[in-house]
């Protein structure tokens, strides 16, 4: 169900030309962290939110939503477009229109993982195949996992968001991400960003349940599950 919506919501924003890719739970998903699907957040160019919202409306398939509640984890989708879809589908998710400053992801066509990446038919994580099957995958455009977790660092230290450095240092243990890692892909993006993502990645340990038998991070198991998710499309790895 979700997998339905997610396409149709990508293949009308791309018919109209308007570049898009997936980010909030579904991309961290893609990157191996356990994180319920509440939400399908679409990231689009800032300047082409409203455009984007208006015509997934405008083919009825969407109306729009009432706001909800937020807590820590949601506030940051507050004052976008959220959009309910119509009767075609069950799906229970909405739609939010977020826009690409808000993830760091701009232009987004420099962030997202290449289709050609996909040529090799590597095994994606586990996490998101429940939602969408591997073979349709090439097809979803994903933030490279260096320019989101890069995004998710600057908003929380720019903005203090809590939900942001959540959700970098969940992809810091759900791709096993060290120092190495860090010094070939985020070098570049500020001595702050590089300085707050190598103490993510010492903290590694403390965040493992000594009950959960993993020996990795408290999300990879052991050395074997570590080593498939090098190959995700995307992960930055391949360079290793």
């Amino acid at each position: 169900m979700e997998e339905t919506l997610i396409k149709v919501t990508l293949v009308i924003l791309d018919f109209q030309q308007i570049r898009s890719c997936i980010v909030g739970e579904l991309a961290l998903n893609y990157y191996n962290v356990p994180r319920v699907l509440h939400d399908i957040e679409i990231c689009v160019p800032e300047a082409r939110v409203p455009e984007a919202a208006a015509l997934l409306c405008s083919t009825g398939l969407f109306k729009q939503s009432p706001a909800v509640k937020s807590d820590l984890f949601t506030e940051y989708k507050q004052g976008y477009p959220r959009l309910q879809p119509t009767l075609w589908t069950p799906a229970a998710c909405a739609v939010i229109i977020l826009p690409d400053t808000l993830f760091g992801l701009q232009p987004l066509e420099d962030a997202i993982v290449r289709r050609e990446e996909w040529d090799s038919s590597p095994l994606p994580s586990k996490q998101i195949v429940d939602i969408i099957p591997s073979i349709d995958l090439a097809a979803i455009p994903v933030p490279r996992l260096s320019s989101l977790l890069v995004g998710l660092c600057r908003r929380y230290l720019d903005q203090a968001d809590d939900a942001a450095m959540i959700a970098a240092e969940q992809l810091v243990d759900g791709m096993n991400l060290d120092q190495d890692w860090c010094s070939r892909n985020i070098s570049a993006a500020g001595v702050d960003v590089y300085d707050l993502s190598q103490q993510l990645i010492l903290g590694k340990s403390s965040r493992m349940d000594q009950f959960s038998g993993n020996e990795i991070t408290c999300f990879v198991a052991d050395e074997a599950e570590a080593k498939k998710l090098r190959d995700i499309p995307g992960s930055g790895w391949a360079s290793a």
